[in-house]
């Protein structure tokens, strides 16, 4: 037996959730996880007053839309968790949609807890390289110069290519000794 604490059952969620993503895994677990993750990390930056990507990105939504109802409940994660509504029921599932949310999960665990596990990391930065209008736009020259030395040529490449990439960044990141002991890394489990 052990003792978890909530960020621990998130993290533990985040990092199988972005392991299975990079092995090109099943999708339905990479977004019910990274889903599962994000509402504790939500929670949590919450109760410690942390102003979060997700309270940013709840900001800028229209009126009558909330981001956990209407992107990370609606309209998979309660579609895949219950069967009591309509059992008979079918979806069409944008396996896409998981990066969001494990990007929101990501970036929320890092203003939480100020460091990270590497795979957290390489998956920030293998987002931005794939999402490059979600940095910042007073940063997003600095940001992007980096990331394409990291990621060359990957505007070019399509999507499995840019996830191969992204596994072969993983891997070699978790080789590096020098990142592992690094300011802002956390050890993985």
């Amino acid at each position: 037996m052990q003792t978890l604490t909530k960020i621990d059952a998130a993290r533990r969620q985040l990092l199988t959730a972005i392991r299975l993503f990079f092995a090109e895994g099943d999708a339905v677990s990479v977004l019910s996880l990274a889903a599962n993750a994000w509402e504790i990390v939500d929670a949590l930056c919450g109760l410690a007053g942390i102003e979060s990507l997700s309270l940013q990105t709840e900001g800028n939504l229209r009126e009558e839309q909330r981001l956990k109802r209407d992107y990370i409940n609606e309209p998979y994660r309660n579609f895949f968790k219950h069967a009591d509504r309509d059992p008979d029921a079918s979806i069409e599932f944008n396996e896409r949609d998981a990066e969001a949310v494990m990007m929101l999960a990501v970036e929320d665990y890092l203003r939480l807890q100020g460091a990270a596990p590497i795979e957290f990391q390489v998956y920030q930065a293998w987002y931005l390289a794939r999402h490059p209008h979600a940095i910042a736009a007073d940063r997003a020259d600095d940001i992007s110069g980096r990331l394409a030395d990291v990621f060359p040529d990957f505007e070019n490449l399509d999507d499995n290519a840019q996830i191969a990439m992204g596994r072969r960044m993983l891997s070699r990141a978790l080789t590096n000794p020098e990142l592992a002991v690094a300011c802002g890394t956390e050890r993985s489990i």
